[in-house]
């Protein structure tokens, strides 16, 4: 476990960007109790081109991902969307929540929910995967109109870019889930219209699905 860890270089430029937004310096820059402390402090930022004016104070509250730079956030964001990928129990999950659902028409309106609930959550994932906040030392050309795409970066800046992977890898997991739901419902109804009916009172069978 502790071989797996590998250090994280941080950047003059890393550390401007998310410093200011998580710590105050009249606690943790200032070295208070000596004699000018803050300001001795200070000076040598300056000279690595650090620049923090005196008196600031944090504009974020302070959590976890305070602790991790931009590096170890992303990594944490990657490893977090590969177990999600590989380990969460889609099939089991979604064939555990649809097995109440024994009567035709309610197999159906399931289905249909599913269906366009899958297509809202990609519209929302593609949206986040556009997402182009500078990370680390990249500043990638921006794809979304900036009057989203600030909102996003400020997102990314407090998570120290763990926010929008997290959420797409979350989603991920729920998207399979989804699959898996379907999956089960689509035999389920085969089953049904196997043994004999053909038609369900006010569900049209022959409707297409929209596309997925």
């Amino acid at each position: 476990m502790l071989a797996y860890t590998n250090s994280t270089h941080l950047s003059v430029k890393v550390t401007y960007r998310t410093l200011p937004k998580s710590v105050s310096d009249s606690v943790d820059l200032a070295r208070a109790k000596s004699k000018n402390g803050g300001r001795s402090l200070r000076e040598k930022l300056e000279k690595i081109g650090l620049n923090l004016p005196a008196g600031r104070r944090k504009a974020a509250n302070v959590t976890l991902l305070t602790s991790l730079v931009e590096g170890e956030a992303i990594h944490l964001a990657r490893d977090f969307g590969y177990v999600c990928e590989t380990e969460f129990p889609s099939r089991q999950v979604g064939e555990f929540l649809c097995r109440n659902h024994s009567d035709p028409s309610e197999l159906y309106r399931r289905k249909e929910l599913l269906i366009a609930t899958k297509q809202i959550m990609k519209e929302f994932v593609d949206l986040l995967n556009q997402d182009r906040s500078p990370l680390c030392n990249t500043r990638p050309q921006a794809i979304l109109e900036p009057n989203i795409q600030r909102h996003l970066t400020h997102f990314s800046l407090i998570t120290h870019g763990f926010g929008s992977p997290a959420i797409v890898a979350a989603l991920t997991a729920v998207q399979n889930f989804m699959n898996e739901s379907l999956k089960y419902l689509e035999k389920q109804l085969n089953n049904y219209q196997t043994s004999g009916s053909t038609h369900v009172p006010g569900v049209d069978t022959k409707k297409e699905d929209p596309k997925k």
